[in-house]
């Protein structure tokens, strides 16, 4: 698989749901453009990294483009459900309990976990919200491949490395805390304070 580099291929990840969101057959840079306030060359910098022909000059075709982005940066576009959980069910958990948020893509959040037990009983979901005793069980049940960590930071390293031993393939820690695995379980990191700090730092780059 081709090397891409790191913020490359972050666009393109966004791209590629972009273009699941699109009903038309074709797209302009220019349309992109307007979406996601890239500047065009931008984006044609980084479909060139495919090297793909799906048509430029009057529109890229959608379903090509999306295609190529996924078998580039293997990722799932298809039909294949992810299934996924949240951990930690404060204000910021709670709002991701809204399922339309991952629209356009092949993850679906099929449980909550908490260690308020009066929160999983009271919060509102269209999937089951479970104390967070049940987590290793529930997830090995279920099949839960990724997990969404939205505790507090005080918590957070233990949560991670119950979330580690249980097999899932990945994090998102939306904590402010950094974590430390044993195992190889990939991490990215996305809190808000992470994500300001690293855009203040590209503005200061250029």
């Amino acid at each position: 698989m081709k090397e891409i580099p790191e913020r490359t291929r972050s666009r393109l990840v966004t791209l590629a749901r972009l273009l699941g969101q699109i009903k038309e057959e074709r797209v302009t840079s220019a349309k992109i453009s307007l979406l996601t306030g890239w500047s065009e060359s931008l984006i044609r910098r980084d479909i060139s990294v495919l090297e793909v022909n799906c048509g430029s000059s009057n529109g890229y075709r959608i379903e090509e483009l999306r295609k190529a982005i996924c078998k580039n940066l293997g990722i799932e576009c298809g039909q294949k459900e992810i299934k996924c959980c949240i951990v930690g069910l404060g204000r910021l958990g709670a709002a991701l309990l809204e399922n339309s948020i991952f629209e356009g893509s092949p993850f679906k959040i099929i449980a909550g976990f908490d260690s308020n037990v009066n929160r999983t009983e009271v919060l509102r979901s269209s999937f089951p919200l479970h104390p967070a005793s049940m987590l290793e069980s529930v997830i090995q049940k279920e099949g839960i491949e990724y997990a969404i960590l939205a505790v507090p930071d005080t918590a957070a390293q233990d949560m991670a490395a119950r979330l580690a031993k249980t097999g899932i393939k990945g994090i998102a820690n939306y904590t402010g805390a950094v974590l430390t695995l044993q195992e190889e379980i990939p991490v990215q990191n996305v809190s808000p304070v992470t994500a300001l700090t690293n855009l203040l730092a590209e503005q200061r780059k250029n």
